[in-house]
């Protein structure tokens, strides 16, 4: 029997968390995004991934892993007092290769159980897209294009 494992983030998954994050965005995004954004992913959350473990700040950080190794990733934050949610979902990976053995969804519900929440997914990536409205996820038709997206669109998905 395989064994999932999920638990929170702690300082000492900076470098493995990095790798996976970089791996991901590698397997996903490569052709949507720009090569340089990809391509510098791993170095940039080696210097983000510390400082959001040891003061998180409304942050959850959880890991899960497949028989002792880190496979996927999640973050959720606190949005606070005035938002139509009350969490987000600031990243939800999987490597493609643990795909479709329920780690996301077992992922999901660690990070913002059923909670209203929101969350932002690359226009394009219909995988996602799909995998959130299995979750209970809709469109809302708002869109956004972060300048380092370079022309890049992703959309609000609300639950």
């Amino acid at each position: 029997m395989r064994s999932l494992g999920i638990r929170a983030a702690t300082v000492l998954d900076v470098e493995d968390m990095a790798t996976l994050h970089a791996t991901c965005w590698d397997e996903t995004y490569r052709g949507k995004l720009p090569d340089s954004l990809i391509d510098s992913k791993r170095d940039r959350m080696l210097e983000i991934y510390p400082k959001a473990l040891a003061e998180p700040d409304g942050v959850s950080y959880w890991v899960a892993l497949w028989e002792g190794k880190m496979v996927g990733l999640a973050s959720a934050r606190a949005l606070g007092p005035g938002h139509a949610r009350l969490l987000e979902v600031g990243a939800l990976y999987i490597l493609d290769e643990y795909k479709r053995r329920g780690i996301g969804t077992a992922l999901l519900n660690y990070a913002i159980g059923s909670a209203p929440c929101q969350l932002w997914v690359l226009d394009g990536n219909d995988e996602a897209i799909e995998f959130y409205r299995q979750q209970g996820f809709e469109m809302t038709g708002e869109t956004q294009s972060p300048d380092i997206f370079e022309g890049a669109t992703e959309s609000l998905m609300v639950r």
